[in-house]
Parts: C-alpha cells; structure tokens; sequence
C-alpha cells in the first residue's frame, strides 16, 4: 500500500473511487476508499486492484458503501429517500418521527440530520408540503367541502389545516379553490 493510497482511505477521499478497493482483513467486506470504517489501520486493511478480484478472493461488499453498485450514493442517501417514502406513503397519518426512525432502524437525530441534509428542509416541512399537494388536487373538486378535505390529508381540523395551506402556499384553501376555478373559466 502506498502511502497515496492509505491517506485516501483515511480521508475517505470519493476522488479515488474506482481506482481501487480496501477490505479489513477480519470484516470480509470490500469497501471503496471513501468509506469510513472504524478500526481502520494499515496493518488490517487489504487492497485490491478490481472489486472482482476482492470477490473472488471471499470477500463481499460493504453494505454501507456500496462498490458493487455504480451509481449508488450512500448508505445516508438510501436513508433520505426511503423516509421520503414513507412520509409520501402516509401523509394523512399523524408525523411520528419515532415511528419512522423505529421503521427505518436508526436513531431519530440521525435520521432528522440526513433527511434535512438531501432534501434540503425537516421531515415535518417535508410532510406539510406533502399534504398540502394532495389537498389542493382535492380544491379542484368543487362540491369537497374544505372539511372534508382537511380531514382527507390528515388534519384534525379544518382551522389547523387552513393555517398551514396558508403557510405553505400563501393562500387559504378557499381563495386557491376560487382562483382555480376562475382559471377554468378564462
């Protein structure tokens, strides 16, 4: 090992993605230079031109870096999206982040820093926005009371739902519903 080669895997440096692969020795597991292992020394850590030849040596890849899949962006990545998911899912249920980071088998913190790190807001702004897409599909339908609707997208009533569509899209629900049906009428 080269001493280029160590300081990448130490710095977990992406720009040597591809160029080769390290193993610990004990762990049985293929990693790309940018994942951070615990433990890592030079001493335990074993390198590899190839992933193949990693694969064909017994070794099997990282389930947290991911070298067998190319386009693949983490382990966090997967996280934020698959929370993204679960919100798009359920977003007439009431947010529980326990209950998603119990689903998800990770820490509620960690679970609230990643999502908010890919897709740039909180689980919870995430999960207004959600609702307030899906109720303004039900505005469109004129003979829906707002009531109904609220309830519909998971508010348990109608002033609360009328506060955040308010925040969410400047408007209340009544003058979204008004200036869509006088968009019809144009």
């Amino acid at each position: 090992m080269t001493k280029e080669q160590w300081l990448a895997i130490k710095n977990a440096d992406k720009s040597y993605d591809g160029k080769f692969y390290y193993a610990l020795k004990r762990s049985k597991k293929v990693c790309r230079p940018s994942c951070r292992k615990a433990g890592c020394t030079p001493e335990r850590v074993i390198l590899f031109d190839t992933l193949q030849e990693a694969l064909d040596r017994g070794y099997e890849p990282c389930s947290k870096c991911r070298p067998d899949k190319e386009s693949w962006e983490g382990s966090r990545k997967e996280l934020a999206n698959a929370a993204k998911r679960l919100i798009e899912e359920r977003y007439a249920e009431k947010f529980s982040l326990d209950t998603f980071a119990k689903e998800l088998f990770v820490d509620k913190s960690y679970l609230l820093r990643t999502f908010k790190t890919f897709n740039g807001c909180t689980m919870l702004a995430y999960h207004n926005r959600v609702r307030c897409e899906r109720a303004k599909e039900l505005l469109q339908r004129p003979e829906l009371p707002i009531s109904y609707i609220a309830s519909e997208t998971g508010y348990i009533s109608a002033s609360h739902f009328t506060q955040v569509f308010r925040r969410e899209t400047g408007q209340t629900p009544s003058a979204y519903r008004r200036e869509y049906l006088r968009s019809l009428d144009v």
